[in-house]
């Protein structure tokens, strides 16, 4: 018995939990708890201290360690690919090709013919050091844009000089909540639990989707406008404000401009022609334009569905108008939510962007096509961290041609994704399980830690290591030294600034204490006038919405393709059984297979004027006509990459990526 009980004992001394992050391009930003026997994290459980994620974690995350972090895919020690072959080299030889490489485009080419491409995979705070390890070469190119949020954040920042969102929380005091082309039941676990909370409080629930998704079905209304009028249902709703007198004139008189050349922007339009176009009938339009103004006050949360069309700034524009008409602005229980950022908390002089401001800029949406035109120099390196842009990236064939036509091609990743097989070397990184860091979040105003909870496996080394072990090579070692600790105290030097010290921040997650919980309370915004902008005929930048009035292309290509993320994995990090066998799947309407003579789980022709993709056809009657759906982020080594099909656009205003204006047709196999 007596031995028993040191053995227990000793079990205990190497039995832990450690706090720590989870870094997944997601809104949750989860608080989460590893546990630790003999060495091996053996659970990840959420953190209950944690105000908006409360304990919870997705299951993604739950089977993190199996799929991801202790799968067999998993690269831990450097690769150089030799005749095709990838070949397993020493660390000493992966830094010095590195560096030669590096050194060799910039002595020849200059710093400019290097591009370096951050990717979604995760935003922590470190990684603006990634920055400044670029800069210190003399600036190279870099991205700009974005590829899924930045078109609504430009039209927010239009109407009130920035976008801020309503803290999570506040949603609890509203009567009325209106989804608008997000699914959180799936993307964002926290926020929908607070919402079904609100619900159970009494608050009405509506979702404004072409999509039948599951937020949609635990909705009390659920719209279906056709894909891409979403602005012209705003309009139409407030048209209904108008004549009904649903104003907040005191709001409208003192806080906002352009009012009356909105009203007579509206006027250009009749009821019956917008419910022609988002083919919503009139008294579906009257009923949720009565509910959201009389919810008082009424939220309205956005979601990334929106962004992804030519013209979505004028979207969100036009549904901003709404909550500043019915004074839901700057109230509690209302406003207009769609995300956070997730890097603002930060100091980013440590980048030293202010000594690179000639740097050559990319568009994300577009790099493929401005890679190939790139001259003066051209692109001859692309260095890689955090990203699989041959999956997510719009007309992907196009980005893998680009990518074969510079030199080289280094990755720094977990696994051998589809942009891996265009590089040349690959350094294996650490996961947020190995590292310290700071994280914030886009769904909420809470800054967490990452604390390692392990030694890094086999020879991962985080991004930080690889790049000051590069620079020692290149020649300034001194300017990219400091632990991780040494950096984050001087990142984090915003949040020190609202007394809260580094190592309080390492403890616990912390809200950030000036960060609002109802934005725009005091009436002040961030515009030139200091007042909410309403949209108008004199104010309505890049492109008249009227070339919008005939939307639907009435070619041979006549679906649109919609691609939205799946509940099993987040943006392409899918887990090995996810890819399963076979080709992606399809869901279309029935009426269209009929149509087509196309039976159920038959395999097809997907065609777009991009290219074509084999595809095993699902009946849904949930869906639109005019649309068919599948899931975003699949690999094309698993012949499952939807943006093979995706045109290569840019958005008129915010640099964004609209997927959505990709029509495609189905062909039957031969």
């Amino acid at each position: 018995m007596k031995r028993l009980k040191i053995n227990i004992k000793q079990r205990r001394d190497i039995m832990r939990e450690v706090l720590t992050t989870c870094t997944a391009d997601c809104p949750g930003t989860c608080s989460m708890m590893a546990q630790v026997d003999n060495g091996r994290i053996t659970n990840l459980q959420g953190n209950p201290e944690h105000e908006i994620t409360c304990g919870f974690i997705c299951g993604n995350t739950r089977n993190y360690l199996k799929k991801r972090f202790y799968s067999k895919r998993r690269i831990l020690h450097p690769l150089k690919k030799e005749d095709g072959n990838w070949t397993k080299i020493s660390w000493d030889e992966a830094l010095d090709i590195t560096a030669n490489k590096i050194r060799n485009a910039c002595e020849n080419y200059g710093s400019q013919s290097i591009l370096y491409y951050q990717g979604y995979g995760a935003r922590t705070a470190l990684r603006i050091i990634n920055r400044r390890f670029f800069n210190l070469l003399g600036g190279v190119s870099t991205l700009y844009g974005s590829i899924c949020g930045g078109t609504g954040q430009a039209g927010q920042e239009m109407d009130m000089g920035v976008r801020l969102s309503h803290d999570p929380t506040d949603h609890l005091k509203s009567n009325v909540i209106l989804i608008w082309g997000r699914n959180p039941a799936v993307t964002d676990i926290h926020l929908w639990k607070i919402i079904l909370n609100a619900r159970k409080k009494g608050a009405k629930l509506i979702t404004i989707d072409p999509v039948s998704s599951e937020t949609a079905k635990r909705s009390d209304i659920h719209l279906q406008p056709a894909p891409g009028s979403d602005g012209f249902l705003a309009m139409a709703m407030t048209i209904i404000l108008l004549k009904n007198g649903c104003l907040d004139e005191k709001f409208i008189t003192n806080h906002t401009k352009y009012f009356k050349d909105y009203v007579e922007f509206l006027n250009d339009y009749s009821l019956n022609e917008l419910s022609k176009i988002t083919d919503i009938p009139l008294n579906e339009l009257y009923e949720i334009t009565r509910l959201y103004a009389t919810g008082n006050p009424s939220s309205i949360i956005l979601g990334w569905g929106l962004q992804r069309y030519q013209q979505s700034h004028l979207t969100f524009r036009f549904i901003d108008a709404l909550a500043a008409i019915t004074g839901n602005i700057g109230k509690t229980g209302g406003g207009v939510s769609h995300g956070f950022d997730e890097y603002g908390y930060f100091d980013h002089q440590y980048a030293l962007d202010v000594q690179t401001p000639n740097q050559r800029k990319i568009p994300i949406p577009i790099a493929g096509k401005s890679i190939l035109k790139m001259q003066d120099p051209p692109i001859k390196l692309i260095f890689i961290t955090a990203g699989n842009p041959l999956a997510m990236l719009a007309n992907s064939s196009r980005v893998k041609k680009a990518f074969q036509s510079v030199d080289d091609v280094i990755i720094v990743d977990h696994i051998l994704n589809d942009t891996a097989d265009v590089a040349n070397l690959f350094l294996p990184a650490t996961t947020f399980l190995e590292d310290e860091d700071l994280v914030g979040s886009y769904g909420h105003n809470w800054i967490s830690p990452l604390n390692p909870v392990i030694e890094p496996l086999g020879e991962s080394r985080s991004e930080l290591m690889i790049f000051q072990e590069l620079a020692t090579k290149l020649g300034f070692k001194d300017e990219m030294a400091g632990s991780p600790r040494d950096w984050l105290s001087k990142l984090a030097n915003p949040i020190i600034d609202e007394g809260i010290t580094l190592e309080e921040l390492l403890k616990k997650p912390h809200r950030f204490p000036s960060a609002p919980i109802t934005p725009f309370s005091d009436g002040n915004f961030k515009t030139k006038s200091g007042k909410y902008e309403f949209p108008g005929k004199s104010n309505i930048k890049n492109g008249n919405i009227k070339l919008n009035r005939n939307y639907r292309q009435n070619n041979e290509f006549n679906l649109r393709l919609l691609s939205v993320s799946p509940r099993e994995w987040i943006g392409s990090e899918i887990p090995e059984n996810e890819h399963g066998t076979g080709v992606l799947s399809l869901q279309v309407h029935p009426k269209v297979l009929k149509e087509k003579n196309i039976e159920e789980d038959e395999e097809i022709w997907l065609e777009s004027q991009q290219g074509k993709l084999l595809v095993k056809v699902k009946k849904n009657a949930a869906l639109r006509t005019d649309y068919v759906l599948t899931n975003r982020g699949g690999w094309k080594n698993y012949n499952k990459c939807v943006n093979i099909l995706t045109s290569d656009l840019i958005s008129d205003c915010g640099n964004g990526a609209p997927y959505y204006e990709t029509f495609v047709k189905l062909k039957k196999k031969r």
